[in-house]
């Protein structure tokens, strides 16, 4: 894929319908247009409701003037290339992390959560060809008018094929989110993502944008913390067999984000196992939540006879 730059603008279609318009600055990149098409047909081709979609492109190099240090005038290659995205109205969920901005209830932290790691579980693993995002970032997660994530940005993005991992000098990802693997000897794979995963999962259990604090405390210390906060805040609106489900909630993404962000690559946990305990943690508290409904609907007839 490209690293570029790039400007977004909001759009209007002839139908109607909102879309998000981005203009990228290509960087150091031979024109080949037909490199270009293909690359990006294949993010058209990605079809999930929480990757961000792609709805079209536009392509075009111009001839430009270009003064040469011996003040001779050449003709150069200028490329344009734009593309047309689906508009998400509530951003990117860097604006939703802290209480600051935001009060987002656990209820959907969760959401975003699963989500989001709905949809690298579907990059990562349902497809014929795994592509590793690899600037996975609380900017690069939009969310919808209902709040679903979508993953967006595939600038830097790499399909991969029987290879587990690549070693390169070109940069990837972004400082803060970039695992120890990458940072020492230029190696990128499917736990890059995971690593960046974790980090963001640290944001949205800690409601804290700063995470630095978090690595600095223990795995316990920082567990902890989390869980008597949202306990705290979760006590005012919830009792019973559904407060605990949530805070068992809370005390396993947490526990799963610290497992994310792992020196050793290797013990990290693959977006699978990640998806299928969050799925479990869904389950367990649907089972909690109606129980707790059966409960209080008994109460009431008690007291009505």
């Amino acid at each position: 894929m490209y690293h570029f730059n790039s400007y977004i603008w909001q759009g209007v279609t002839q139908n109607g319908d909102d879309v998000a318009v981005k203009k990228l600055k290509l960087r150091d990149v031979n024109p080949d247009f037909k490199q270009f098409q293909n690359e990006f047909l294949n993010l058209t081709k990605l079809k999930h409701q929480n990757i961000v979609q792609i709805l079209g492109y536009c392509y075009q190099t111009d001839k430009k003037p270009f003064i040469m240090p011996d003040g001779r005038e050449v003709l150069v290659d200028k490329t344009h290339a734009t593309l047309c995205l689906e508009y998400l109205r509530n951003g990117s969920i860097q604006n939703h992390l802290s209480d600051e901005f935001c009060k987002l209830d656990w209820h959907t932290r969760f959401r975003i959560i699963k989500g989001t790691c709905d949809g690298l579980k579907y990059i990562h693993k349902d497809l014929q060809k795994p592509i590793y995002h690899l600037d996975l970032k609380p900017d690069n997660i939009l969310l919808d008018k209902d709040m679903v994530p979508k993953i967006a940005d595939f600038g830097l993005s790499r399909i991969f094929g029987n290879e587990l991992a690549r070693i390169t000098r070109r940069p990837y990802g972004t400082l803060g989110y970039q695992p120890p693997e990458y940072i020492d000897k230029g190696e990128i794979s499917g736990m890059f993502d995971i690593f960046s995963l974790g980090i963001i999962m640290i944001q949205i259990v800690s409601r804290r944008k700063d995470y630095s604090e978090c690595l600095e405390m223990s795995s316990d210390e920082f567990i902890n913390q989390v869980r008597i906060d949202w306990r705290n805040r979760l006590q005012a609106t919830c009792t019973g067999d559904s407060l605990e489900a949530y805070c068992h909630q809370v005390e396993t993404c947490t526990q799963m984000a610290l497992n994310c962000v792992e020196t050793d690559s290797q013990k990290r946990p693959n977006i699978m196992k990640i998806t299928e305990k969050l799925n479990e943690l869904e389950i367990d508290n649907g089972k909690a939540l109606v129980a707790m409904s059966w409960n209080l609907l008994m109460h009431r007839k008690h007291h009505q006879m």
